[in-house]
């Protein structure tokens, strides 16, 4: 254990400085810079040995005396004086067993998998900051979850849906994005809540899918979902501008030399369906049946964190699912926290995040976004081994 007594500009940037004659006992065997967490908040220690999460940010007053203890995966930090608010023996190895930590190929990224509703991990506030919100939630449709309702009233689902929302705003940090998929249909719902809770509307973006649409009798068929993205604040803490290179159309007469910059109309990411269109990707049992009903494509959170994170952001999903968030946040070097209410989906994204199949690989995108504008600060150049498997 270390004591300090914290300085002004400690609280108020969100760091602890520790000596270095105290750096060998308090880190063991990591040499700095490397990731971590402090009291089950996302953290880094940078090379001149300072300990900064958003959880410190402001939280204590200046010159109060804190208590640091690393249990070998976790800091915990508490006032001095606060004795009896020490985690013991037993509440540090929960800490602990809470958080999942995988890192590669010399990476910092960081992943958590959470077990649970959404709404307790916001209540007791231990998600900790985040900078891009990929939010996919169920949408009413009728479809068999094992731990959710899909068949509830509507204004029960919206109110469900706008306290995520709320919550997500809250713990996002200043200028963190949001991403938020739904129903075509529902796009005034969203928009209202989006205005309710704070977020800055920024674009409807467009996802058109592949496959044929179903003919409807009495107005044009559907073939697209929408993603509505806004931010926290004024102006994006990140946005980065991403040039993409499709073939050239049949009007079209040359080839675009440098690619083109993309647009608020997604045509080139296909979906994963129920048929042939799910191809590899799709997460299937030693039968060859689906383990997920609505898994989304890694195509598609890839550009969504290319666009709107740098290496060593956080990457949120409230209803993970199948963990494909988190699964392409770890190649690109981003850290990740990901919720999830059922434990076949909890076991599903472990065994996803510690063997990555060839069809989660996202290296085979990398010549599609070439053209884009420092590519090289926003792709790693380091892409974990993939293992190759069928079946997980």
């Amino acid at each position: 254990m270390f004591t300090k007594v914290l300085q002004k500009s400690e609280i108020s940037r969100g760091f602890i400085q520790i000596p270095a004659k105290t750096r060998i006992a308090l880190f063991a065997d990591k040499k700095p810079p490397f990731a971590a967490t402090l009291n089950d908040s996302l953290a880094r220690v940078d090379e001149k040995g300072r300990l900064w999460s958003e959880y410190l940010k402001n939280r204590y007053t200046v010159e109060a005396k804190v208590a640091i203890i690393n249990n070998g995966s976790n800091f915990f930090v508490t006032m001095k004086d606060e004795k009896e608010n020490a985690p013991s023996e037993i509440e540090q190895s929960s800490i602990s067993a809470s958080v999942s930590v995988e890192r590669h190929n010399g990476s910092d990224a960081e992943y958590r998998v959470l077990e649970g509703d959404c709404l307790k991990y916001f209540e007791k506030d231990t998600i900790g900051k985040v900078d891009l919100t990929f939010f996919d939630p169920p949408y009413l449709q009728g479809k068999e979850y094992r731990f959710f309702d899909d068949n509830q009233s509507a204004s029960k689902y919206w109110n469900w849906i706008k306290t995520i929302i709320e919550g997500v705003f809250k713990t996002t940090s200043d200028g963190g994005a949001l991403y938020f998929m739904h129903r075509e249909k529902n796009a005034e719902i969203m928009l209202r809540i989006l205005r309710k809770t704070g977020w800055n509307f920024q674009n409807l973006i467009i996802w058109k899918k592949k496959t044929s649409a179903v003919p409807i009798e009495t107005r044009f068929s559907k073939q697209y979902q929408i993603i509505t993205y806004a931010i926290k604040g004024n102006r994006p803490r990140v946005f980065n501008k991403i040039r993409i290179d499709p073939p050239p159309l049949p009007w079209h007469k040359y080839q675009h030399e440098n690619g083109v910059y993309l647009t608020d109309v997604w045509d080139d990411i296909r979906e994963l369906t129920s048929g042939y269109f799910a191809g590899d990707e799709a997460l299937r049992d030693s039968n060859g049946q689906r383990l997920h009903v609505q898994q989304t494509p890694v195509a598609l959170l890839l550009r969504i964190i290319l666009s709107s994170t740098l290496p060593g952001d956080v990457v949120f999903d409230p209803n993970a699912g199948s963990g494909t968030a988190l699964v392409v946040a770890k190649q690109l070097s981003r850290n990740s926290v990901g919720i999830e209410i059922d434990p076949l989906n909890v076991e599903l994204i472990n065994k996803r995040m510690v063997a990555l199949r060839a069809a989660d690989d996202i290296s085979s995108h990398l010549e599609y976004y070439k053209y884009s504008p420092d590519l090289a600060k926003i792709w790693p150049a380091e892409i974990p081994k993939i293992k190759q498997q069928s079946h997980l």
